[in-house]
C-alpha cells in the first residue's frame, strides 16, 4: 500500500466513505415519467411546468427550486408526495427547462408573480408553496404580495434568506458548492443546449447579491399559522441562525430544523424532507 504523507490510501478511502450525509451531494435525482415538454408563456418568459397525480385533487403542493437548479433536484421529494398528493413542478424563469429575456433582472418579487400566474393560468385558485433556499425566498416574496399571498394556503420555506447577510460567505469556497455549480452548468448545456450558462449565472449572481432585503417589520402581514419556516441542522449556505429569526417575526409560524442534512437536504434525505412537508400539509 502506498503513503501519502504517512497516510494510507486505504484510509484515505476510508474516510472518504465515511463521509457525512450532510457533506455529500447525491446524483441529481430523476423526475418521476414521463417528463413534459409543455411551457407556458408568462410574461415574456416560458415556463416548463409539470403536473402529478391531478386525480388526486385538492390543494396542490407547488415546488419552487432553488438558485441555479431546476426542479428535477426535488424528484424525489416528489416521486412521495405524488404518491398520494397532486403535485406541480416549476421550473423558474430562466433555471432549468424554463426561458428567460436578456433584459430580465431577476428578483424575487418577479418569480412569485411568474409562479403565481402560471398557476393561475391552470385553474388553481389556491396552492401549498415548497420553496428551498431561492425558491423559499420566493414563497417569501409571495407571502408579501397581498394578491399572492391569497391564493397560497400554506408555505413551506426552506433556507430562505431575511437579507443578503443571511448567506453564509464562506460557502462559495466549499467544495460542495463547487461541485453543485459545475453539475448545474452541465445540467444546464443538456436542457437549452443554445443558453449562455455564463449570462444566465450573472443574473442569479446579481439578484442573490441584492436581494432579499427584509426588516423584521415586514413581515408582519403574514399570517403566521400558515407557515412553516425550515432550516438544516448544517446548512452551509445560509447562517443557522436565520430560519429560527425568520420563525420569530413571522408570528405564529412553526419552526422544523431537519437533522442530519445541510442546504441540500432535498437530494440528502428526501425522505425527511418529505415528512417535513406533509406535517404542514
Amino acid at each position: 500500500m502506498m503513503l501519502f504523507h504517512g497516510i494510507s490510501l486505504l484510509a484515505l478511502a476510508g474516510t472518504a466513505l465515511s463521509a457525512a450525509r450532510w457533506e455529500t451531494l447525491p446524483p441529481t435525482p430523476a423526475l418521476p415519467a414521463p417528463i413534459s415538454n409543455v411551457r407556458v408563456p408568462i410574461n415574456g418568459a416560458q415556463l416548463w411546468y409539470q403536473e402529478y397525480n391531478r386525480a388526486a385533487g385538492g390543494t396542490p403542493i407547488v415546488m419552487i427550486h432553488g438558485g441555479l437548479g431546476y426542479s428535477a433536484y426535488f424528484g424525489d421529494v416528489i416521486t412521495q408526495l405524488a404518491k398520494s398528493h397532486y403535485v406541480i413542478a416549476v421550473d423558474r424563469r430562466g433555471h432549468g427547462r424554463s426561458t428567460y429575456l436578456e433584459s430580465d433582472v431577476f428578483t424575487f418579487d418577479k418569480f412569485a408573480k411568474d409562479t403565481y400566474q402560471l398557476l393561475h393560468g391552470l385553474n388553481v385558485v389556491q396552492a401549498i408553496w415548497v420553496g428551498w433556499s431561492d425558491g423559499a425566498n420566493t414563497a417569501l416574496a409571495g407571502l408579501l404580495n397581498p394578491l399572492i399571498n391569497a391564493a397560497i394556503s400554506k408555505a413551506f420555506i426552506f433556507a430562505a434568506s431575511q437579507t443578503v447577510q443571511s448567506a453564509n460567505p464562506n460557502f462559495g469556497n466549499t467544495a460542495i458548492y463547487a461541485e453543485f455549480v459545475s453539475r448545474c452548468k452541465k445540467e444546464y448545456a443538456e436542457l437549452q443546449p443554445n443558453a449562455d450558462f455564463s449570462d444566465f449565472g450573472k443574473k442569479v449572481a446579481t439578484l442573490e447579491a441584492t436581494l432579499p432585503n427584509y426588516k423584521d417589520a415586514d413581515f408582519a402581514p403574514i399570517y403566521g399559522p400558515k407557515v412553516m419556516i425550515v432550516g438544516a441542522e448544517h446548512d452551509e449556505a445560509v447562517n443557522l441562525d436565520v430560519a429560527p429569526h425568520l420563525h420569530s417575526v413571522i408570528k405564529g409560524s412553526k419552526l422544523k430544523i431537519l437533522k442530519g442534512v445541510s442546504h441540500f437536504a432535498p437530494v440528502q434525505d428526501p425522505t425527511q424532507f418529505a415528512a417535513a412537508i406533509m406535517e404542514l400539509v
